[in-house]
């Protein structure tokens, strides 16, 4: 039925919990391919500025390369929480984007024909969820395939 899930994660216990559903979908068919998808906020010129401000000689990190580490980390755990469930590593892929979440979710489920999404109810979003409306919610509302809500 399912061939490719796409399981959207940020490391909050909502998307850990959709990642071991997935998991046990996947362990029930030898063909279903697991892909495991960070995404970390974009910034603006003016976030990005004032990231590089540094104070005396100390180096500051560059704000996107830290984002794009922690998503790099937050895969790669993810992706040995899926081995260690039983699924074969080849099997399991990892992708790091960086966009806005629900968007960023909806161009790599197009674009990588998945048969179903597994999202976390909550995430690590930020207040704009409560106010407009979580990342599960845009994406269980505008995906073209199925989306299967923890």
């Amino acid at each position: 039925m399912f061939k490719k899930i796409l399981i959207p994660i940020d490391g909050s216990e909502q998307s850990v919990n959709g990642l071991k559903i997935a998991c046990e979908l996947a362990k029930s068919d030898k063909f279903i391919y697991l892909n495991i998808l960070s995404i970390y906020k974009y910034h603006s010129f003016t976030e990005r500025s004032l990231s590089m401000m540094i104070g005396g000689t100390q180096k500051a990190d560059n704000l996107e390369d830290v984002l794009a580490t922690n998503s790099r980390e937050i895969v790669e755990n993810a992706k040995k929480i899926a081995v260690e469930s039983g699924i074969d590593k080849e099997r399991v892929r990892g992708f790091v984007r960086e966009g806005q979440t629900a968007k960023a979710i909806l161009e790599f489920a197009k674009y990588n024909d998945t048969d179903l999404i597994v999202i976390g109810k909550q995430g690590k979003g930020d207040l704009s969820g409560y106010l407009l409306g979580g990342n599960s919610h845009k994406v269980s509302g505008l995906a073209k395939c199925p989306v299967l809500v923890v």
